[in-house]
């Protein structure tokens, strides 16, 4: 009896355990319509639903998931590590896992998603040429096979261009994103313009985009609003209209921080370190550690770092970190020319594919032969170019740890660390020959500092030495990143300003004095002051008429009375 009663307690919580699980199991969605879902909130660059649909995998469905559950499941959880930066160990793991993963039998749309997420998680842990290899599927097989049919192909061409823009490759860029700026859906015609904004071709490019930007704030609160707000706060400081990007700024880091996109407020960050350096900007870049960066966005984070050291005297810090920095530029100087060989590659693959696609169009009966034989051709294309670029790469390196070198000392003052005269010459020319092509205006500045013949006189030569590497280091920390500061001669500096009005080296011009004013030389505290001759220039002007001019504007500042900024037309 008592043997009974435990075989009917025992039956008992058998059935009650198949009804729990029957229960949890009748809440999990099919994969079918996870992956809908997915795709959708993919497309959309929509976090938070992406998030919602790991959650919902994680709660109702089976521990064990089946294989095409998984797929979603990391394809949510790679999206989540690549906008958010958190559970590194997650994403490495699901990234393993989709690497396995034969995505040939999924929708066209479903297969780009996939591989744009992998593609995007190898760039951001160094893994070019793995990231290059998913391109490449992408273009070669998913693209042409879109041709036809109009959502799927702006999807993809939003993934190829999204990769393509990570690696440089901007002509492609431009010709994938360009048709979709007149696209019926909104949030596909902002996603194209926030990517196209950074590689305008034309004014008239950079005015479609903004007017596609303008319209951001009908957005709902996604990626894609995030991802607008950024551009147009970019531009507002192009535009030196510091007002405006300081509001725009804000707005950007309010709606970052609500959707958690560390990715978007590293990005913010480091643009605060350079209009010009905020302590807040360094402060909150310095917090992230090196797994939640990626590897562009480390090097400039190394870089703050060697600067608080020097400027805290820790020169053992200073020069470790100064050294993981040049290694970690190398690298990136050897990811870069890996890019290069690829965009060649794929410049003459995506002529011969688009051709191909059209002529599949016309004649179907030849359609998959023409596919297996085009397939097989470019895996021996592929496999060939990997083999080459192997062989390249040797070379390069080699080469470039010597060019490297020979290229800083032929472009650098010695003393100083800045660009020399012939450097800073070129740069200025460069410059405006871009100024006349997309009508940009730019400012020659020239500076001396005043009475420096007194100070080597007075306090000898390796004070002046002092007041002039703190002079450049200064200015350096003052300037944006696109500007330039060269040692022209002696104590006379040339600052190229490049898009930007005349008005704007007033804003510097006090910053300069407000940095530079104090200068410690030894037991010696020195009051260093420099005056300045501005010109605005267009382009029309050559380089060396408009250092002319600058120079007599300096002159007259320096009969003015010294420690003053005298501005001419150009």
């Amino acid at each position: 009896m008592l043997r009974f009663g435990c075989f009917v307690f025992a039956a008992l919580a058998l059935l009650n355990n198949q009804a729990a699980a029957q229960a949890t199991n009748s809440q999990c969605l099919s994969a079918l319509q996870f992956a809908s879902k997915l795709t959708a909130a993919l497309d959309s660059l929509h976090l938070s639903e992406v998030q919602a649909i790991n959650t919902d995998i994680a709660q109702h469905c089976a521990s064990t998931l089946s294989p095409d559950i998984e797929v979603i499941a990391d394809a949510a959880t790679l999206f989540t590590f690549i906008h958010r930066r958190n559970n590194g160990d997650s994403a490495q793991q699901a990234f393993n896992r989709l690497l396995l993963r034969d995505f040939t039998s999924l929708p066209r749309r479903q297969q780009a998603a996939y591989y744009h997420l992998m593609a995007l998680y190898s760039l951001h842990t160094g893994e070019y040429k793995q990231a290059l290899s998913i391109s490449h599927i992408i273009s070669t097989e998913l693209l042409p096979a879109a041709v036809n049919a109009a959502d799927d192909m702006a999807a993809i061409n939003l993934a190829v261009a999204d990769i393509h823009y990570e690696i440089e490759f901007y002509q492609s860029v431009r010709e994938l994103l360009l048709p979709l700026l007149t696209h019926p859906a909104h949030y596909i015609r902002v996603r194209a313009a926030s990517l196209l904004w950074h590689i305008p071709q034309t004014q008239q490019q950079l005015a479609d985009t903004l007017a596609v930007l303008d319209d951001y704030s009908a957005l709902p609160q996604t990626l894609v609003k995030l991802h607008a707000l950024e551009a147009i706060v970019r531009q507002a400081l192009e535009e030196n209209d510091q007002p405006a990007a300081q509001a725009l700024l804000e707005e950007a880091y309010l709606l970052a921080e609500a959707l958690d996109a560390k990715a978007v407020l590293i990005r913010l960050y480091l643009l605060e370190t350079d209009n010009p350096p905020s302590p807040h900007g360094v402060e909150q870049l310095l917090a992230f550690s090196a797994n939640q960066l990626s590897l562009k966005e480390q090097l400039p984070v190394l870089k703050l770092e060697v600067e608080q050291a020097t400027a805290s005297q820790n020169w053992q810090q200073a020069t470790a970190t100064l050294q993981q920095a040049l290694a970690l530029n190398q690298e990136l100087a050897r990811n870069n020319a890996l890019a290069r060989e690829y965009a060649g590659f794929q410049m003459v693959s995506q002529a011969r594919e688009l051709e191909q696609a059209r002529q599949q169009s016309r004649l179907q009966a030849l359609a998959a032969e023409q596919q297996n034989q085009q397939r097989l051709i470019y895996l021996l294309a592929l496999v060939s170019a990997i083999l080459a670029l192997a062989v390249l790469t040797l070379l390069f390196v080699k080469k470039r740890k010597a060019a490297v070198h020979f290229e800083k000392l032929a472009n650098t003052d010695g003393l100083t660390q800045v660009l020399n005269r012939r450097a800073i010459q070129l740069f200025a020319r460069q410059v405006a020959d871009r100024s006349k092509q997309l009508g940009q205006p730019f400012v020659v500045a020239l500076a001396d500092i005043d009475h420096f013949k007194t100070i080597n006189d007075t306090y000898g030569h390796d004070a002046g030495d002092i007041v002039l590497t703190e002079f450049a280091r200064r200015t350096n920390t003052l300037i944006r990143q696109q500007d330039r500061l060269g040692r022209w001669g002696g104590e006379e500096w040339l600052i190229i300003m490049t898009n930007t009005r005349l008005d704007a080296v007033d804003g510097l011009f006090s910053r300069m004095q407000e940095e530079i004013r104090d200068i410690t030389a030894g037991e010696h505290k020195l009051t260093v002051t420099f005056s300045m001759g501005a010109v605005a220039g267009n382009g029309e002007q050559s380089v060396e008429a408009l250092v002319q001019a600058a120079d007599e504007l300096l002159y007259q500042a320096k009969q003015s009375g010294r420690n003053r900024l005298c501005k001419g037309g150009g």
